[in-house]
C-alpha cells in the first residue's frame, strides 16, 4: 500500500502531469478521472494516499470524502485536497479531520514531493503507526 497514490480528478491533462511527476518521485500512480470509478477502484486497491480535487463531476470532492469517510475500511487513507481556486480554512472546515492538506493547482514536483513526505510516514518506518507518522500539512496559499 505505502506506494500507490491515487490522483482524483476530471482533468485528464492534469491526470497526465500527475502520473508524470509521481513517477519521477518512485511512486505509483492510481488515476481516476471522477469520484464515483475512484471509490470503486479503492475496494480494488487501496492507496497510501488520495490527492483529490475539489471541483469536478459527476461528485465534487466534497461529496467524494463523505462517501470516503462512512467505510471504516477507508477512512484511515489521507487526503490531499487539489484545487485550482483558493480553498478558505471556511470551506473545508467541517472536513478537517479528514483531509492532511491543501495543495493548490499548478504544483510543482518539489511542491508535491515535500507534501507527499509531510503527509505520508517515512517508507522505511514499518514500525511506526499511520497515525504516528502522518503530518498535518500547512495550507499553501497562491
Amino acid at each position: 500500500m505505502g506506494n500507490k497514490i491515487m490522483v482524483v480528478d476530471d482533468d485528464l491533462p492534469t491526470l497526465e502531469v500527475m502520473e508524470l511527476l509521481l513517477k519521477k518521485i518512485d511512486r505509483e500512480p492510481l488515476l481516476v478521472h471522477n469520484g464515483w470509478d475512484a471509490l470503486r477502484a479503492i475496494k480494488k486497491e487501496k492507496p497510501a494516499l488520495i490527492i483529490l480535487d475539489v471541483m469536478m463531476s459527476p461528485i465534487d470532492g466534497w461529496q467524494f470524502l463523505e462517501e470516503l469517510k462512512r467505510n471504516d475500511e477507508y477512512r484511515d487513507i489521507p487526503v490531499l485536497l487539489f484545487t485550482a481556486k483558493h480553498v478558505w480554512p471556511e470551506e473545508y472546515s467541517r472536513y478537517a479531520n479528514d483531509i492532511v492538506g491543501v495543495l493548490e493547482k499548478p504544483i510543482s514536483l518539489a511542491e508535491l514531493k515535500a507534501a507527499l513526505e509531510r503527509a505520508l510516514p517515512p517508507r522505511d518506518a514499518s514500525s511506526r503507526t499511520d497515525d504516528d507518522a502522518r503530518r498535518t500539512l500547512p495550507i499553501k496559499s497562491g
